[in-house]
C-alpha cells in the first residue's frame, strides 16, 4: 500500500474516530478502571492509546507500563490539565471491535490521536516502540516525542 492511499484510509477512518472517543467511558485509564462517566476534556488534546491483547506477554506488559512512566513523567501537567491522556484498550475484547477496525489494529499498537473539540483530527501509530523496548530511555524519548509533536504542532485551519 502507497503512502497516499494509506493516508486516504485514515481520512476515512477519522470519522469514526469522534465515535471512539466523544464518550472516553468505554477507555479506561490507568488511575481510573471504575470511572465509567464519559471525559471531556480542552479543546486541544492529545491521547496516547496503548490497543493490547486480553492476554499479555512480558514484552507486551513492559510496552504498556514504559508507555504509562513515558506519559506521566513526561506530561505531569497536561495530565492534570488533560491535554494529553493515556488510554489502555483490549483490541480483542468484542465491545472495542469497532475501534480495531477504524485504527487498522491487528496486533499490540500504541496509537496517537490529535484531538480539537472532542473530534480526532488526526492519529498515526507509533510502531517504534516495539524495536525500543530494549532501550528504555529512547523509548521513552520516542514516545514523548510523539505526543509532542501533536501537542506543539498547530492543525492547518485550527483556531
Amino acid at each position: 500500500m502507497n503512502v497516499q492511499s494509506r493516508v486516504s484510509r485514515r481520512t476515512g477512518v477519522l470519522s469514526l474516530g469522534p465515535l471512539m472517543f466523544v464518550s472516553l467511558g468505554m477507555m479506561r485509564t490507568p488511575g481510573s478502571l471504575a470511572d465509567d462517566k464519559p471525559a471531556t476534556g480542552p479543546a486541544h488534546q492529545v491521547i496516547a492509546c496503548y490497543f493490547h491483547r486480553t492476554q499479555r506477554c512480558p514484552t507486551c506488559q513492559k510496552i504498556s507500563a514504559y508507555i504509562e512512566e513515558s506519559i506521566k513523567s513526561g506530561f505531569d501537567s497536561e495530565l492534570k490539565d488533560k491535554s494529553v491522556r493515556m488510554v489502555m484498550v483490549d483490541f480483542q475484547d468484542p465491545k472495542n471491535q469497532k475501534y480495531a477496525e477504524a485504527y487498522e489494529i491487528d496486533g499490540p499498537t500504541l496509537v496517537l490521536m490529535h484531538v480539537r473539540n472532542g473530534k480526532i483530527v488526526e492519529w498515526k501509530p507509533a510502531p517504534k516502540v516495539w524495536s525500543l523496548v530494549g532501550q528504555k530511555p529512547k523509548f521513552v524519548d520516542y514516545v514523548q516525542s510523539e505526543v509532542r509533536s501533536y501537542l506543539e504542532e498547530p492543525i492547518a485551519g485550527a483556531q
